[in-house]
């Protein structure tokens, strides 16, 4: 079986024969049922075509595919649109009444309907909760261009150096969940942990670390690292995946285009949240003035950072 993203379902055979739509495979019984009332209905009226449903109700302002995803989609089709083919379908159907027709279909549909909202309440209630968490995210420039053997031992390194940062700033295995996405890491903190400690120690000891590393290392295994330092709410679910849009906008700063023009070996870019609760304050060893505003356009629209500029 095929499907496609509009929740078209396709078994392959017989697919564009004129009058004939195919089944989709539906998991819910009621949403079944009222599928397969809907396929007799169109059998019973003679199997009259798309083109022909569609000039038909051309009037209604029916759509070809709002037509054939009532037959076809594994998504339930609105009433207003089964209403409508009821209209053509049921005067060609012998035995009964548009009006009994009608009255049948209707109380499929909506058996179906509350099926689905049913579902949908459960999945609500399933959601895990979000909670408070500094997330700390770190990615490798040019990790794609290398070979398999300087991958492998970048990630080490990269591994490496993201825990003696992390126990630097105090914060142990205890109270952190880390993810590995190949070329980065993405840590999810406690909320209890120190923003500022942690912040301190990025802005001095990491660049030191990949300094010496770079420094000691052949061309071929020097790197630089991209870091982005933000907090917000992230939920975990029963799948150990991340979830949350603060987490989403974290992931996108440290694609912008403003973090990969800096060319210091450790380029950090941290949320406005972070920069307004914590740097903006001038604490000793984080200087407001070492951070400038940028405005970074994402996929989801413009995103307030500040970037590090080192002195």
């Amino acid at each position: 079986m095929l499907a496609d993203s509009f929740g078209r379902s396709w078994t392959g055979a017989g697919m564009g024969r004129p009058g004939v739509f195919r089944k989709p495979e539906l998991d819910g019984y009621e949403h079944r049922e009222f599928n397969n009332a809907l396929h007799r209905l169109h059998l019973l009226a003679g199997r009259p075509s798309l083109t022909t449903m569609a000039r038909e109700l051309q009037a209604a302002g029916m759509s070809r595919s709002s037509i054939h995803d009532a037959f076809s989609s594994t998504r339930l089709p609105q009433w207003h649109v089964v209403d409508a083919l009821l209209e053509i379908l049921a005067s060609r159907a012998p035995g009964r009444t548009p009006e009994q027709q009608l009255e049948s279909m209707h109380a499929l549909w909506l058996g179906a309907a509350e099926a689905e909202q049913r579902s949908i309440s459960q999945s609500a209630q399933t959601v895990p909760a979000a909670v408070s968490r500094t997330i700390l995210l770190f990615d490798i420039e040019r990790f794609g261009s290398r070979s398999d053997v300087e991958q492998a031992a970048l990630r080490r390194m990269l591994h490496d150096i993201a825990d003696r940062i992390l126990a630097a700033a105090g914060i142990g295995e205890n109270r952190r969940q880390r993810a590995d996405r190949g070329d980065s890491v993405m840590e999810l903190i406690d909320a209890s942990a120190s923003v500022l400690t942690l912040l301190r120690v990025l802005l001095n000891e990491m660049p030191q670390q990949l300094r010496a590393i770079n420094r000691m290392a052949p061309s071929s295994a020097q790197f630089r690292l991209r870091g982005v330092l933000a907090t917000g709410s992230v939920a975990v679910d029963n799948l150990n995946g991340w979830v949350g849009s603060d987490l989403n906008c974290a992931v996108r700063l440290l694609g912008a285009d403003a973090l990969r023009e800096r060319t210091n070996d450790f380029a950090l870019c941290i949320s406005d949240p972070v920069y307004q609760e914590t740097v903006r304050h001038g604490h000793p060893g984080i200087p407001p003035e070492s951070f400038h505003r940028a405005v970074v356009e994402t996929k989801e629209g413009q995103m307030t950072a500040w970037l590090h500029t080192p002195a």
